[in-house]
């Protein structure tokens, strides 16, 4: 898989789904696709409530999904140069946990940690 390329839920589902038949090792005990679609299917649908909630979502190496409030604020309209003010908001945040920068950032994030103590 390149690394630009884009993962949709159905090639998930199947990621998924071979990691754990292959987990399972027996050819007899294997997980069918529509259990495992259900699966992750649900696991979404309970992230997205949690997340709607107002709760801070914490995914084992993978980071922090939550909602934080952005400020009103002045802005520019680009074509007139008016100023606007900008109504406060909700937005998601997410933070991409410490592993994960890692292996993103390669050998690169290794050497920043060393030099920082």
């Amino acid at each position: 898989m390149a690394k630009s390329s884009t993962v949709s839920t159905s090639q998930m589902i199947s990621i998924v789904g071979e990691k754990i038949n292959a987990l399972l090792g027996d050819k007899n005990l294997s997980v069918p696709k529509k259990i495992v679609k259900d699966i992750i299917l649900g696991f979404l649908g309970a992230v997205e409530a949690e997340v709607t909630n107002g709760c801070k979502l914490r995914l084992d190496r993978v980071g922090i999904l939550q909602v934080k409030d952005r400020a009103a604020r002045m802005g520019r309209n680009p074509q007139t140069g008016e100023e606007i003010k900008i109504p406060a908001s909700k937005k998601i945040a997410f933070r991409a946990a410490k592993s994960l920068k890692e292996q993103v950032g390669g050998a690169k994030a290794s050497k920043k940690k060393a030099k920082k103590k």
